[in-house]
């Protein structure tokens, strides 16, 4: 029998924490620093993906946790009362979760950020905000509409801008 159950609980913790961040902490390789290179400012598609994905999850009456991480493709790593995390390689998606109904999904874009350009592709011309570039997405069959706000990586924020932070609020009814 173990003296002290809650200490060893605690160390193998500690040591996993540490084991994640000393992975995430390592040099990116050489295919990622090729996709960046190439991206330039175009964007990272894979990251518009999930946005787009997270948002129309968003709008559905059934915005759970668990059908809105389905949806986005992405398994929750961490959850509280209030939140649950999701990470994928890049960025991490954070769901604010009062009861186990989504509103507001935030991305926090390091590696695989997309580009203003992209988001106004995929939901039409922003309006400006003084955090950055404000878009709507207008769920027809819900009648839903979802804001997306857009925080560019650096001010002013123009077509061509990388986008460092994403909040997609929840539905509101028409």
């Amino acid at each position: 029998m173990l003296k002290h159950p809650r200490l060893v609980s605690f160390f193998l913790v500690s040591c996993l924490c540490a084991s994640v961040a000393c992975s995430r902490s390592k040099a990116p390789d050489r295919a990622v620093e090729d996709e960046t290179a190439s991206t330039g400012t175009q964007g990272n598609a894979a990251s518009i993906d999930r946005v787009k994905a997270a948002a129309h999850a968003l709008a559905q009456p059934q915005a759970t946790v668990d059908y809105v991480a389905a949806q986005m493709e992405g398994a929750v790593i961490a959850r509280t009362k209030s939140q649950a995390l999701i990470h994928y390689d890049g960025y991490r998606a954070t769901l604010t979760t009062p009861a186990d109904r989504v509103t507001r999904i935030t991305f926090v874009l390091t590696e695989a950020k997309p580009s203003m350009k992209q988001l106004t592709k995929v939901f039409g011309s922003p309006r400006e905000n003084p955090k950055g570039l404000l878009y709507q997405y207008e769920f027809t069959p819900t009648d839903s509409t979802i804001e997306i706000l857009a925080e560019p990586v650096s001010m002013p924020a123009d077509e061509d801008s990388l986008v460092g932070r994403i909040v997609i609020e929840g539905a509101r009814t028409r």
